[in-house]
């Protein structure tokens, strides 16, 4: 079940476009969380330059005795600034991290940098919480201090602690579930409206091909609805069925005229044989030739058959049943019919109809007590059932047997077979009713043939 659920074009492309957008916001998320970092570092070495810079002009915009002042306006601002401290002879390396800032403040800003606990700057005001209905941990500080030495212009050093780095929690964005699980239903619904509609021409253009393999002369596919590609598969498998009809047309053509041909010679022939004076003799030569007449005669409705476009009116088929069955009575030959009381109205032509129940219900006839005739309606459907208590069909010969001049000879003699044409002129006429016609055997321990005939429902 899933097989065939995941084999559904339809289900591809929804899965496809969903792993799809699923990877490309993974990427992009990545992508944007590199560069913002990337610009995070950028502006934390520009704002600790400018802020250094910043102090450094201060000071030295500031009279001497006012500078130690200024200290604590420094200081509340998150920065202690110490006055005459000198510089160490040397100081240890910076970390590999924190290596770029010799380049970036050294010797613009100041003259040497070192890395001292973090409680010698003064603390960082957090970002508030958000509320929450349990216990939180307390926000840890972040960051490093860094020991700015640098001089002013008048060569006083100034040793300046200031916090540097660490990356700052995001502000808290309140997020509605709700509406995250509605926008994730809402794309996934996009996606499979956007599949369907991908695969609609696909699945019209696949019950096109299987209404042709039942019915030839189905009606074309609309050749100037849908996209470009759409179209062009329109015209290709309308052109694909005119073909395969012509084909159709010639070989019925062929068929028909040779038929016709042959019919004048056996007329001839015929009335040639009442010259023969041996009665033994004449009579066998015009069994003969009365079977070849039959074959001819059938060869020809055959083949008009096929090039045949037939014209529909509304038909009773419950009348039309009883009128078939009604002349096999009179010719002495009972049918077990079970016929509804109602009318069943389809609409096709009552000539070919009857034409095909005569040659159905004269192949049960042929080898078989029995035969048997229902009509029932099952939705939009009409079933018409032929059956027999004869020997049956092979099972491996139920779909040969359909196709013209087939005869199976081990259980249906040429006696009783005919041309081998009856049951092809019956699907034939089915088929030009847009219906389909099956042969099944009856379930052991009975026997004999089922002929079910399916017809849509006016």
């Amino acid at each position: 079940m899933m097989k065939k659920w995941l084999g559904t074009m339809s289900v591809r492309i929804f899965l496809i476009t969903v792993i799809g957008i699923l990877l490309t916001a993974t990427t992009v998320r990545m992508l944007g969380q590199r560069d913002f970092k990337e610009n995070e570092s950028r502006m934390r070495d520009q704002f600790a330059f400018d802020r250094i810079e910043s102090m450094v002009r201060i000071l030295e915009a500031t009279v001497p005795e006012k500078r130690v002042e200024i200290q604590d306006v420094f200081k509340r601002m998150g920065s202690h600034v110490t006055i005459g401290a000198n510089k160490p002879s040397q100081v240890p390396a910076l970390p590999a991290e924190l290596a770029h800032l010799n380049t970036l403040l050294v010797p613009e800003v100041a003259d040497m940098i070192d890395l001292v606990p973090l409680s010698h700057c003064a603390p960082r005001r957090m970002p508030v919480p958000p509320p929450t209905m349990g216990f939180s941990p307390p926000p840890r500080p972040h960051g490093q201090c860094l020991a700015i030495y640098t001089h002013l212009e008048d060569q006083t050093p100034v040793l300046i602690t200031l916090h540097y780095g660490g990356h700052r929690p995001p502000p808290p964005h309140e997020r509605n579930p709700l509406a995250i699980l509605l926008a994730f239903l809402g794309l996934l619904l996009i996606i499979w409206t956007v599949a369907s509609v991908a695969t609609r021409p696909l699945r019209k253009l696949a019950d096109a091909a299987l209404q042709l393999a039942h019915n030839i002369e189905h009606p074309p596919l609309p050749e100037n609805k849908g996209s470009t590609e759409v179209r062009h598969a329109a015209k290709a498998f309308n052109e694909m069925q005119r073909s395969i009809l012509k084909h159709i047309q010639e070989r019925g053509f062929i068929l028909g005229a040779i038929a016709h041909d042959l019919q004048t010679p056996l007329t001839r022939l015929r009335l040639r044989l009442e010259k023969v004076k041996d009665p033994e003799l004449k009579q066998g030569l015009i069994k003969d030739l009365t079977a070849t007449q039959e074959m001819v005669r059938e060869g020809l409705d055959f083949a008009r058959l096929c090039g045949e476009n037939i014209h529909k009116n509304k038909v009773d088929l419950t009348a039309l049943a009883t009128a078939v069955c009604d002349d096999f009575e009179d010719a002495g030959q009972a049918i077990q019919k079970t016929l509804p009381e109602q009318a069943i109205t389809v609409m096709g032509s009552a000539h070919l109809l009857t034409r095909c129940l005569t040659n159905l219900l004269n192949n049960t006839i042929a080898y078989a007590k029995t035969p048997a005739l229902s009509i029932q309606v099952k939705g939009k459907q009409v079933i018409c059932t032929v059956s027999d208590n004869g020997p049956g069909i092979p099972e491996s010969a139920l779909t040969s047997v359909l196709e013209p001049f087939r005869r199976l000879e081990d259980s249906r003699s040429r006696q009783t077979g005919g041309t081998g044409l009856g049951l092809a002129i019956a699907r034939m006429i089915v088929e030009k009713h847009g219906g389909k016609m099956t042969l099944n055997n009856k379930t052991a321990p009975e026997t004999g043939l089922v002929v079910q005939i399916v017809l849509p429902l006016n």
